[in-house]
């Protein structure tokens, strides 16, 4: 996987861990598996849109930060 696919893995891992949720609490709200939520975190894969807008919004984080580290102002 791409680097950018690591990177999106750290964030979201901090951002999990921020909001307090399990790998399991995740991916249960998101609709997918524990296995795949690690997968994202260890950027062996990437999520879709839909479910990268799930993740952002359960995460309270904004899509643009996950996927490039930048926050807007």
């Amino acid at each position: 996987m791409t680097m950018q696919a690591k990177l999106f893995g750290r964030r979201l891992m901090r951002a999990r861990k921020n909001r307090q949720f399990t790998q399991l609490q995740l991916a249960e709200r998101i609709g997918t598996s524990a296995t795949t939520v690690s997968r994202y975190e260890n950027g062996l894969s990437f999520p879709s849109r839909r479910r990268l807008n799930e993740i952002a919004h359960f995460l309270k984080v904004d899509i643009d930060w996950l996927l490039t580290g930048i926050k807007e102002d």
